[in-house]
């Protein structure tokens, strides 16, 4: 458990705790100097960025700058480290999400971009690090963020007050205590977006929550939104969403000589990467792959292991799902990091995961083929054998499972 108590991860909405096998330390990830870069201000034109890096660590040699592309992390940019200082510059039409990785990890530090100077501190953990811009958009980001981190390490205090008791009763606990944080940071997301319906940041969050909260909520948050906000491409397609939500058809009452066809619209067109081959032993010494799931089925692929709380703690809601959608078409997958096959295959039978499909990476090539460097890490395949998800949890999860379910 040495390696649990020292790893925190950092998310996006509801930043859910995970175990690292780095050594990460608590922090709110924000820094409060006022070292701007007032020369670099003055060149900068209304759609240009500068993003002003900085390295503690030596060993920091290459930076990559990564922006989403169908919700897919693209690399756009790289720049090699002198003296512990790099700079990314380019252009913006309007404030974004972007992140950053480096030689030393595939993990990203998520930040905005917007037409500014930006400082980033990059540290050896990469996710732990910080930025500063003087910006008002960045000021609430920062705001926003800061108390977002403040959910997040009482996240880590849960874990860590366990102090490696994970039995029934503390694990039940601690589900519920997470689920009052978790309400607790939706409704302080609700409060931002509700207090700032003029900000650019504020239709951000819309966009990003749109699978957190309810139809009629989302509805009442997009309404409120100034109508400059409202003209921005991103929000009309906010619109397009909440419409097709709203939607009902009504399956009318055919007349005797008439039938009525309804057709099946199908989804958008959106780049899903093909999934990388997962083949291993399972519990009882078989060979399990991706290939032994029928095709056609959305697939769960979870990464955990036994002597991970937070993989433990989220493991009754993956049995929920798995009993509430198997019949319909979702599989799951349990890729396990334990070292150990009597403590993997005794985790498996206490928590009650009764699917068929298990593999012990214990070597951890199975992680590193799709990046992963700390758990629990969910990924959603489709019905293709395509990425539709990465790094997804929470009630995002369940919500991109009916989506998926329903291609």
């Amino acid at each position: 458990m040495n390696i649990f108590y020292k790893s925190s991860l950092l998310l996006a909405t509801l930043l859910l705790v995970a175990c690292n096998t780095s050594d990460n330390k608590k922090g709110d990830g924000l820094s409060n100097t006022n070292d701007g870069s007032v020369k670099e201000i003055a060149t900068l034109t209304d759609q240009e960025f500068l993003i002003n890096g900085h390295s503690f660590s030596d060993d920091l040699k290459t930076v990559y700058l990564h922006k989403l592309d169908n919700k897919v992390p693209v690399i756009i940019d790289s720049v090699t480290v002198s003296n512990k200082q790099f700079k990314f510059k380019g252009t913006i039409a309007n404030p974004d999400y972007y992140s950053l990785s480096s030689n030393l990890s595939n993990k990203r530090f998520k930040l905005l971009v917007d037409a500014s100077v930006i400082d980033v501190f990059l540290n050896e953990t990469i996710e732990n690090s910080s930025s500063y811009s003087s910006t008002p958009i960045q000021k609430e980001y920062a705001t926003y963020a800061k108390k977002m981190y403040g959910f997040r390490n009482k996240g880590v205090d849960l874990y860590y007050n366990l102090k490696g008791d994970f039995s029934s009763a503390n694990i039940s606990k601690l589900k519920k205590d997470r689920s009052k944080l978790f309400t607790e940071s939706g409704q302080y997301t609700a409060e931002h977006i509700t207090a700032n319906p003029q900000t650019y940041f504020s239709a951000l969050l819309i966009r990003d929550n749109i699978e957190t909260y309810d139809k009629t909520k989302m509805r009442g948050f997009y309404n409120n939104l100034t109508p400059e906000l409202k003209n921005l491409a991103f929000v009309k397609a906010i619109d397009a969403v909440l419409i097709e939500k709203e939607t009902v058809i009504s399956k009318p009452t055919p007349a005797k000589t008439t039938t009525t066809v309804v057709a099946k619209t199908a989804p958008s067109e959106e780049y899903r990467p093909k999934a990388y081959s997962v083949k291993g032993k399972n519990q009882y010494g078989e060979t399990m792959s991706l290939n032994s799931i029928p095709r056609g089925k959305v697939v769960l692929l979870d990464f955990w292991a036994s002597w991970c709380g937070p993989c433990r703690a989220t493991n009754p809601d993956l049995v929920q799902l798995y009993n509430k959608y198997n019949e319909d078409g979702l599989e799951i997958m349990s890729v396990s990091m334990d070292k150990g096959i009597q403590e993997w295959m005794n985790a498996i039978n206490t928590d009650n995961l009764t699917w068929q499909y298990h593999v012990l990476d214990k070597n951890k090539t199975i992680a590193f083929r799709y990046g992963v460097e700390s758990i629990p890490y969910k990924i959603l395949i489709d019905k293709k054998g395509n990425i539709a998800s990465d790094k997804i949890s929470g009630r995002k999860l369940e919500a991109r499972i009916k989506q998926l379910l329903a291609e």
